[in-house]
């Protein structure tokens, strides 16, 4: 699927299928687990957060309730820590700080994705999803516009030299086909941050992006299919798959008009 950029921008990938919920999840987890530890995940940390769940009354006048609820995340890892999977009773995902290509990728999470079908056994997919996270750092002269197109820079591309911009945000949000894409572009002056709902269970960075200290833009593309309203598909790894590699064609797309062709240059 296209040649790999040697010094591609890319520090974190995920790949996530939101499925008919598993309630009894945690009684699969221990098999899991010994399947995966096997596959090379030998970490495993079970995380907990708080979520809010939509009730209605049954009866009476329609009255809807937001009650928060306590979300398991089992988490499995590597020895490295580079990749991991992590299982919750209606999803499952896969996710690296070390990408190399999309073939790569995949071939590291089939062998999970079965082995979760196996003996998890979700019915049916209602979601995936792709994320692709790049950090673009600008060159010596702190200056983003080689690199990124000008009209995702906000003011940070036209305020006087003498301003230095906390942050500009660009969002996108797209169709194609049956498939939707948001790209967001946010420019900063600052270490890495990563985005609100991936930092309670962020990974540690690559060092060459941990140590990024100045101007930069983080590229946050994210490409979804969503069954049908009121249906779902069969929980076939093939299927799932071969979405994927759709909604890559169009993180691809997304991505190739974000950056400039000098920069596409420059990272091969």
């Amino acid at each position: 699927m296209g040649r790999q950029l040697t010094h591609a921008p890319v520090f974190y990938v995920v790949a996530q299928i939101r499925h008919s919920p598993i309630l009894k999840l945690d009684s699969f987890v221990a098999d899991l687990q010994d399947r995966l530890r096997k596959q090379g995940y030998p970490g495993y940390k079970l995380l907990k957060h708080l979520a809010f769940e939509l009730t209605t009354t049954p009866s009476g006048p329609p009255e809807a309730k937001f009650e928060p609820v306590e979300v398991n995340n089992h988490i499995f890892s590597s020895r490295d820590g580079a990749d991991s999977f992590t299982a919750m009773k209606d999803s499952f995902a896969f996710s690296t700080v070390e990408y190399g290509t999309f073939e790569t990728f995949i071939d590291r999470l089939k062998p999970g994705l079965l082995a979760y079908a196996e003996l998890c056994g979700p019915d049916s997919f209602l979601q995936i999803g792709l994320r692709f996270l790049d950090a673009v750092v600008a060159g010596e002269d702190g200056l983003l516009p080689p690199l990124i197109h000008r009209q995702f820079l906000g003011l940070n591309d036209t305020i006087p030299d003498d301003w230095l911009a906390d942050y500009t945000f660009s969002e996108a949000s797209l169709a194609h086909n049956d498939q939707k894409l948001k790209a967001r572009v946010v420019t900063r002056s600052s270490n890495v941050i990563w985005p609100p709902d991936l930092a309670p269970f962020a990974p540690q960075l690559p060092k060459k992006f941990a140590e990024i200290s100045g101007v930069h833009a983080l590229l946050d593309t994210d490409a979804t299919f969503t069954t049908p309203q009121g249906t779902a598909q069969p929980f076939d790894v093939d299927i799932i798959l071969d979405r994927l590699l759709s909604l890559k064609k169009d993180v691809s797309v997304a991505f190739k008009a974000t950056v400039t062709p000098e920069a596409l240059k420059a990272w091969e």
